[in-house]
C-alpha cells in the first residue's frame, strides 16, 4: 500500500508539473507572438464621427489594427480581411462581440467615406488624424511608414491588441483570415495572456 501511495503521488506530481508548464508556455500560433506583451504609448486620433480615439479605447476589447488608406485598394483589402476574421469567429460569439477592427489611415480622411465603410461591420472603426499622432502610434507598434512605401501593394499586417491595452501579436499580410481567427482564439483563451485586471 505504501508503494502504491508513493506511485500515485509521483504520477500526480508529474502530471501537475506538466499542466503547470503548459499553462506557462506561450500559445502556439501561425503569426508572430510578442513576448513580453508591449505596452502602448499615448496617442490621440479621430474616428469617423471625429470623436477622440486614444489608447484607453482599446480597453475591454480585442483589437485588430492595420495601417492603410481606405480610399486605396490596399486599405480596402485590409478592411475585407479584418471583416473576414470577424466573421470566422461566429462559433465564439463572446469573443466576436469583443473584437474591434481598426484601420488607421495614413492621411486625413473624408469623414463621410469613413462612415460609409462602417456599414460593412459594426465592429469597424476608421481612424485618421494628425500625422504626428499617427506616427506616434506607428512607433509604439514598431511599424514604419517607409516599409509601407517600399511595397504599397503588399497586404497590410494586422496588429493584435488585447483588452490589457498591450500589443500581443502580429499577423503578416500573407496570413489567411481563418488562420488569424484561429490564432486570436488561441491567444484569447490562453492562461498566460494578460487581462485587464493585470493592469
Amino acid at each position: 500500500m505504501a508503494a502504491a501511495a508513493m506511485g500515485l503521488f509521483l504520477v500526480g506530481y508529474y502530471w501537475g508539473n506538466q499542466f503547470k508548464r503548459e499553462d506557462q508556455m506561450p500559445p502556439a500560433i501561425a503569426g508572430v507572438l510578442v513576448r513580453p506583451p508591449l505596452e502602448l504609448g499615448s496617442f490621440t486620433l479621430l474616428d469617423a464621427f471625429e470623436k477622440p480615439f486614444t489608447v484607453a479605447s482599446f480597453a475591454d476589447h480585442w483589437t485588430l489594427l492595420a495601417f492603410a488608406d481606405p480610399s486605396q485598394a490596399p486599405g480596402q483589402r485590409a478592411i475585407t480581411r479584418m471583416v473576414e476574421v470577424h466573421n470566422r469567429l461566429a462559433a465564439d460569439p463572446d469573443l466576436q462581440e469583443m473584437l474591434l477592427l481598426v484601420l488607421v489611415a495614413r492621411h486625413q480622411q473624408d469623414p463621410t467615406l469613413s462612415r460609409d465603410f462602417r456599414h460593412l461591420s459594426p465592429a469597424l472603426e476608421i481612424l485618421s488624424g494628425d500625422s504626428t499622432e499617427i506616427q506616434r502610434l506607428r512607433t509604439t507598434l514598431g511599424s514604419s511608414e517607409q516599409d509601407s512605401a517600399k511595397n504599397p501593394e503588399d497586404e497590410a499586417p494586422l496588429y493584435l491588441i488585447g483588452p490589457s491595452q498591450r500589443l500581443l501579436a502580429l499577423f503578416p499580410g500573407a496570413q489567411e483570415p481563418a488562420s488569424v481567427a484561429s490564432d486570436l482564439s488561441a491567444i484569447a483563451s490562453h492562461p498566460s495572456t494578460p487581462s485587464p485586471i493585470d493592469e
